[in-house]
């Protein structure tokens, strides 16, 4: 009995080293952007606002060292990584009625992510998303928003000009629509390869937020951007469910208030950056045109209204999202 006794006693030690041991654990955050690019900033804001109200540590990993692109739903769900970005293509994967979030022409800017975070829509997606894949979404931010960038110049007015350009695009089935939309030739290459299919002229054009073309160098290997300005993107800072779970109730407040603070750093962030980063894009030698932008957009919208993808969607929502009372919500929230 005096033996059972102690390792009875040893055993309940070994447990209670072992609690301490996960809950010292750090979280993991994890991002596919690079050290300096807003996604990754934003973790480091959010990463910062917890450890200095709570008692969690956050370790940041950047640059697709942990997980890598597209794989984020997987691993926020199965607890893997406790928090990181998810997009709407990501999200619609599990539940594609949110594919319309990936519609071109949709999301008009920063001020319509953030009316768009405080409608009921968003409780809607966040409850979906948390009972379909176990992430819990804690709100939203201005990611920047897509446009042309060209290998070489020509002269673009409307989508019959950029006919028989191979265009990279995100491997899915909405962007391969968005690339017929704008008239192009769509081609998926992924992200890690883009600067060499440029430069050796395997693709013709790619499309992506200044912020990116800036920051991966892509004007070193293009010529134009044509500022169609198709997608405005929305990121959508999340939480493993099973993470959730193990954190105390304060613990969780300091989360969803650290999220919001970063998300609004992320979108201020972005919104600086696009607005100086034509003059210094310009300064590398890129040349910037302006196109019939409104035909453009017809096209597209026309390509999505009429396509299977628009089959998945809830009667009404487009409307309700196209539609939502702006105001200037984020310019308020982040000045």
């Amino acid at each position: 009995m005096k033996l059972l006794t102690t390792i009875t006693a040893s055993s309940v030690l070994a447990l209670g080293v072992m609690a301490t041991s996960v809950q010292a654990e750090a979280l993991k955050f994890s991002t596919v952007g690079s050290g300096n690019d807003p996604d990754a900033v934003a973790l480091r804001v959010w990463e910062a606002y917890i450890e200095e109200n709570s008692d969690l540590e956050v370790d940041v990993f950047d640059s697709a060292s942990l997980v890598e692109q597209g794989k984020q739903g997987q691993a926020l769900g199965r607890g893997t990584i406790d928090a990181g970005y998810m997009s709407p293509a990501w999200l619609s994967e599990q539940i594609p009625a949110w594919s319309i979030l990936d519609t071109p022409y949709l999301l008009t800017g920063p001020d319509h992510i953030c009316a768009f975070r405080d409608s009921v829509l968003m409780d809607k997606i966040a409850t979906e998303t948390d009972d379909a894949m176990g992430i819990r979404l804690m709100g939203a931010a201005y990611q920047g928003t897509r446009t042309l960038n060209l290998r070489e110049q020509r002269d673009v007015q409307t989508p019959a000009d950029l006919a028989g350009l191979s265009l990279r695009v995100v491997p899915s089935p909405a962007n391969i629509l968005m690339g017929e939309g704008l008239g192009a030739n769509p081609t998926p290459v992924p992200f890690s390869e883009l600067y060499l299919a440029l430069q050796t002229g395997t693709v013709d054009a790619q499309e992506n937020p200044l912020t990116l073309i800036y920051s991966q160098k892509f004007y070193e290997v293009t010529e134009q951007i044509v500022t169609t300005n198709h997608k405005v993107l929305i990121q959508f800072p999340a939480f493993s469910s099973r993470s959730w779970a193990n954190l105390t109730e304060q613990q969780q407040t300091v989360v969803t208030e650290g999220a919001q603070v970063a998300m609004d750093a992320y979108t201020q962030n972005v919104m600086d950056l696009e607005a100086s980063l034509r003059a210094t894009i310009e300064a590398e030698g890129v040349v910037f045109t302006d196109p019939d932008r409104e035909s453009f957009r017809t096209a597209v919208l026309a390509a999505f209204q009429s396509s299977e993808l628009a089959a998945d969607w809830e009667d009404g929502v487009f409307d309700a999202i196209a539609n939502m009372d702006i105001g200037d919500g984020c310019s308020a929230m982040t000045n």
